[in-house]
């Protein structure tokens, strides 16, 4: 039976009409690797249902986190919150973690991953580093040993993000920075959930982006 993974919505107002949707570029990296996908939809009165029925979950990149999601008050950096999104990454996040299922962080999703475990983002890095705001290549990653990617100590991306972690929840382990110190990849202490702060569904021909979706596939296939 094949399996099937669930995405965050996402929120687009076009002539004061919202619409809630998942960009093509996520759904056609699990399709051609014969995964169904499911968009789980805003107001739903029972999303724990839907949620029961997928083998793996994508948390994808999207606008700002509500700052009062790890403590903090909005210091007028962070942008077109929407705590209705917020609590749909946090339902998603939590289920994962509750039932051990392989989930996926890319930006925005990498940044929810760590809040809703208990860490914190930088809301702005302009002071620290404007080099991670719209680099289509060349944003160089310095990468730790992990058994289940095999690249070398350095990998090149693209980098689209204002925000990044700050302090990293505990069950997280960084495993790939920038030289400046941003966290730019997490896994999971103990469970098949691991995020990138980077776009790796925009290049589908790199290795490293057919090294993540295959490994994260490979982790849903797994899924009794």
């Amino acid at each position: 039976m094949s399996k099937l993974v669930c995405f965050s919505p996402r929120l687009l107002t076009e002539e004061g009409v919202e619409k809630q949707f998942v960009n093509t570029r996520y759904i056609n990296r699990l399709v051609e690797r014969g995964v169904n996908t499911l968009q789980l939809t805003l107001g739903n009165p029972y999303p724990e249902d839907i949620l029961n029925l997928c083998d793996g979950f994508v948390i994808t990149g999207g606008t700002d986190l509500d700052p009062k999601t790890y403590g903090e008050e909005n210091q007028g950096l962070s942008k077109q919150i929407d705590q209705r999104l917020d609590e749909i990454d946090r339902l998603m996040i939590e289920h994962a973690v509750k039932y051990q299922k392989p989930l996926l962080g890319i930006c925005r999703g990498h940044q929810s991953l760590n809040v809703f475990l208990g860490g914190s983002l930088h809301q702005d890095l302009g002071d620290l580093n404007p080099q991670h705001n719209r680099i289509k290549d060349d944003h160089i990653i310095q990468m730790l040993p992990h058994p289940s990617f095999a690249w070398g100590n350095q990998i090149s991306v693209n980098s689209y993000h204002h925000q990044a972690i700050n302090k990293l929840a505990k069950s997280l382990k960084a495993v790939g920075t920038h030289e400046d110190g941003t966290i730019e990849m997490i896994v999971h202490e103990s469970l098949p959930i691991f995020a990138v702060q980077w776009h790796p569904e925009i290049t589908p021909d790199s290795p490293i982006s057919k090294l993540i979706f295959d490994h994260f596939v490979s982790t849903v296939n797994k899924e009794k």
